[in-house]
């Protein structure tokens, strides 16, 4: 690895405004997740009665089934795509945090420990499944 030529301040420069733009990636998620429960508590029901509702409650005080077709569709979609997130999220912070150590590594003078810093930050996300958007290890 003797062909590393870093510019620590062009490092910092770049994980810095990187660091920004994924921090952002917790709120965007989160109104990812309101947008859609606002969409699918909007989207009505249809009932076999023809009472259809725009409401999408049909209990006392608002309370009953919440959504219909449409309701769960967005959750399923919901469903699936959150795992998508939650590793855009890991896989960002993995990155950072790797670049920061090899490049820690490098200042120091150690190429082998770079290079293994490096090479971890590449490796596989482990989400842990009770923890959204951190790792496990």
């Amino acid at each position: 690895m003797t062909g590393w030529d870093l510019k620590p301040q062009g490092i910092s420069t770049v994980l810095k405004a990187t660091g920004e733009v994924a921090s952002k990636l917790q709120a965007h998620a989160t109104s990812y997740g309101n947008h859609l429960s606002s969409a699918a508590s909007s989207a009505g029901t249809i009932s076999a009665e023809g009472g259809g509702s725009s409401s999408g409650g049909g209990g006392k005080d608002g309370e009953g089934a919440v959504g219909g077709l449409v309701a769960l569709a967005l959750s399923q979609f919901a469903e699936h795509t959150t795992p998508d997130l939650k590793f855009v999220a890991a896989r960002a912070g993995k990155s950072l945090q790797g670049a920061v150590d090899a490049t820690t590594a490098y200042l120091n003078g150690d190429l082998d420990m770079a290079a293994e810093a490096q090479r971890k930050a590449l490796g596989a996300v482990d989400l842990g499944p009770k923890a959204p958007g951190v790792q496990s290890r």
